[in-house]
C-alpha cells in the first residue's frame, strides 16, 4: 500500500491534516520497527476502529507487527526501548498507540492464550499479554487489516469460522460480567461506563452475527434489538463519545451507574443465547 493509498483510508476516518498527520506517524513507527528488527518484520497493519472504517480524532491507534520468528532477546530490548521513547513525539497520535508483536506461525493458528509482546495505549512499558491474541483479531485481520508496510494482513491468517468469533464472544461476556460487576468504581468511572455499555453491544453483534464492527456502530444496531428499558442507557454511551479520554478523571452520571450493572447482567444473557442460534447476517456501518 503506497502513503497516498493509506492516508486515503485515514481521510475516510479523519479531515485531512489529522489523516496526514497520522500517516506520518506511521511512517515513524514502521521505520523504527524495521531499523529495531531488520528482515524480521513481515509486515505492519492498522486494527481496531481504524481498520473497521470507525475511527475518529478520539480513537487510539491499534497495530500489529507481524515477524517471521520469536523476537530474539536483543531484538525485543531494541522493540522495547523502541515503545519507551515514542511517546516523547509531539503529534498527539504517538501517545495513543496500542499493539502488538506476533510471531506469523502463532498467528496463523487458532487463538491459544500465549501471551504476546504487547504495549497498552499511551503506555512506555510493554508487557507480555493475551489481548491481541483472539478470534476476533484474526477475523478483524483477514477481512479489514490495513497495511503500513509488508504482505497483505488477510494472507497471514486462514479463514476464521464463524462459530469461533461468536463461540469466544460469548466467553469474554461471561469473563467480562464478573470482572466488570467485580469493581463497582469502574462502573462509576465517567470512561468506564459507557465502554462497558458499548463493548457489550459489540459482543452482542458478534454473537448474533460472526462478524465484527465499531463499538458505536454495534451500539446503533443493538437499538433495535434489545428491550426498550435499555435504549437511553445505550444512547447515552453512544453520545458520550467525544472526549472519551478526558471522561477517565469524571465521574459517570450515578443513575446510568445504577443502570449498567442490570444492562450487563441482561446483555450476557442475551449474547450467550445468540451464540447458540444459527448467525444472522445483517450488515451494520462502516466495518
Amino acid at each position: 500500500m503506497t502513503a497516498d493509498q493509506l492516508t486515503a483510508i485515514l481521510e475516510r476516518q479523519l479531515d485531512r491534516p489529522e489523516a496526514e498527520l497520522l500517516r506520518t506517524v506511521l511512517a515513524a513507527l514502521d521505520h523504527q520497527v524495521r531499523s529495531a528488527l531488520g528482515d524480521s518484520v513481515v509486515g505492519i497493519y492498522l486494527k481496531g476502529s481504524f481498520a473497521l472504517g470507525s475511527g475518529d480524532s478520539h480513537s487510539d491507534v491499534d497495530f500489529l507487527v507481524v515477524t517471521h520468528d520469536e523476537l530474539t532477546p536483543a531484538e525485543e530490548q531494541r522493540v522495547r526501548a523502541l515503545h519507551r521513547s515514542f511517546p516523547d513525539r509531539t503529534e498527539n497520535w504517538a501517545h495513543v498507540l496500542e499493539g502488538s508483536y506476533a510471531p506469523a506461525d502463532a498467528l496463523a493458528r487458532r487463538a491459544d492464550g500465549t501471551p504476546w509482546l504487547y504495549v497498552d495505549n499511551g503506555q512506555r512499558e510493554m508487557e507480555l499479554s493475551t489481548h491481541d491474541n483472539t478470534e476476533v483479531f484474526r477475523w478483524v485481520l483477514k477481512h479489514h487489516a490495513v497495511v503500513v508496510s509488508g504482505a497483505v494482513g488477510g494472507s497471514l491468517v486462514p479463514q476464521v469460522p464463524d462459530s469461533a468469533v461468536r463461540d469466544e464472544a460469548a466467553r469474554l461476556a461471561v469473563e467480562r460480567h464478573d470482572s466488570a460487576l467485580a469493581e463497582p468504581e469502574y462502573l462509576a468511572n465517567g470512561w468506564g461506563q459507557p465502554h462497558e455499555v458499548l463493548t457489550n453491544c459489540r459482543m452482542l453483534y458478534t454473537a448474533t452475527t460472526g462478524a465484527v464492527c465499531g463499538k458505536v456502530a454495534a451500539a446503533q444496531w443493538c437499538l433495535d434489538i434489545v428491550a426498550d428499558e435499555w435504549l437511553p442507557l445505550i444512547r447515552a454511551a453512544i453520545s458520550s463519545r467525544p472526549d472519551p479520554w478526558q471522561r477517565v478523571h469524571q465521574q459517570a452520571d450515578p443513575e446510568l451507574t445504577a443502570r449498567t450493572a442490570p444492562f450487563i447482567t441482561y446483555m450476557t444473557s442475551s449474547i450467550l443465547e445468540a451464540a447458540e442460534r444459527p448467525a444472522l447476517r445483517e450488515p451494520v456501518g462502516p466495518n
